[in-house]
């Protein structure tokens, strides 16, 4: 127990918390940890949280494919967040999705 980390409290934020989710296809090999890290390592520090709420594989999915659908939390603590700003986000976790995993968003 002793080496656990303790948990850090952060500010506490009285701006809303915005919520994004985008499914995309990425092939069967691509693990959905190396994309969170790639994510987590690129996002600006106003993306809170990411991670994957979804895989599915079947009808609808090429073979040798998988679906999974990402959801990310924004907010930022100074100021309510613009649509630019939480659009600005979603076109860089599309942009790393295709240019670094060669996914395709799922529409």
């Amino acid at each position: 127990l002793l080496e656990v980390a303790l948990p850090v409290n952060g500010e506490v934020s009285r701006f809303p918390l915005v919520r994004r989710d985008g499914a995309f296809l990425v092939l069967e090999s691509v693990t959905v940890g190396a994309i969170l890290d790639r994510l987590r390592s690129s996002l600006p520090k106003i993306v809170v949280d990411i991670s994957v709420f979804d895989l599915y594989r079947g009808k609808g999915v090429p073979a040798g494919e998988k679906s999974l659908a990402f959801r990310w939390l924004l907010q930022d603590t100074q100021k309510t967040l613009t649509d630019a700003e939480v659009d600005a986000v979603g076109a860089i976790v599309r942009q790393i999705l295709e240019k670094d995993f060669g996914g395709k968003l799922r529409e």
